[in-house]
């Protein structure tokens, strides 16, 4: 009886721990700044109609505020490491807000951290700090842009979401990645689609000191079984959904 009281005691205190890092985010409010925690600021208001009542709706990404998530490296560079979060509301004929997705698992992180630790950020397509044109609300889909950033290389990649099944499912998926190396280059461009289940894409592989070229273009059809929604991915989501179907 002792083990199994230790074992629920320090269940409860798991699943406590667990609490106290998630945020209380509200299920409906009038105002979207009610969607913002204490210590959290507004990174992204985004407006659109997913639901097609011609009522705009929102994508917020907001991010923590703390100091302590701030660090200073050996030449005087501030790292902002904070972690960030995003929502979508959907608006009623009253007015209100209400909270149709969340994500804070980490899918999105600060620019800082994701250019020490080589991850996905959102960008901008135009390369400059207005990170509200890396959302796009087009014909009922949620689209995010991201980038990451290597030594001699980078990859994007567009997330499209449509808000089905009371949820928004990843329904298409944009990837370009390029590489130079001493003697290739190497550019990728696949576009997944997991409603018509089909994989398009090519793969350019040229040489930096030489006139050899080689394309290779792909198009299969994938057995897209798996859901991917909004609120469950992950940072590594996307490149385990290439690995997955790219073979």
């Amino acid at each position: 009886m002792k083990k199994k009281g230790l074992f629920f005691s320090f269940l409860l205190f798991i699943l406590c721990s667990f609490n106290l890092l998630a945020e209380n985010f509200p299920q409906k409010a009038n105002k979207v700044e009610d969607f913002i925690p204490k210590g959290w600021k507004s990174v992204v208001v985004k407006k659109g109609d997913f639901n097609k009542d011609k009522i705009d709706d929102v994508v917020l990404v907001i991010q923590k505020d703390d100091a302590k998530n701030f660090e200073k490296s050996e030449d005087n560079t501030i790292f902002n490491y904070n972690p960030m979060a995003i929502l979508v509301l959907f608006k009623n004929k009253n007015s209100q807000y209400n909270l149709v997705a969340k994500n804070e698992n980490g899918f999105i992180v600060s620019k800082d951290k994701a250019l020490v630790e080589e991850l996905e950020t959102l960008s901008s397509p135009d390369l400059d700090d207005d990170l509200s044109k890396s959302i796009n609300i087009k014909n009922d889909t949620l689209r995010l842009l991201t980038r990451s950033e290597y030594v001699k290389g980078a990859r994007v990649t567009e997330y499209i979401f449509r808000y089905q099944n009371n949820k928004f499912e990843l329904i298409g998926l944009e990837y370009k990645y390029w590489h130079t190396s001493t003697d290739y280059a190497v550019d990728i461009a696949y576009s997944i689609n997991f409603s018509t289940k089909k994989l398009i894409g090519t793969k350019d592989i040229s040489g930096v000191h030489t006139d050899e070229t080689k394309i290779e273009k792909v198009e299969k059809s994938i057995d897209a079984k798996d859901k991917y929604i909004l609120d469950t991915m992950a940072q590594d989501t996307g490149i385990k959904i290439l690995e997955k179907y790219d073979n």
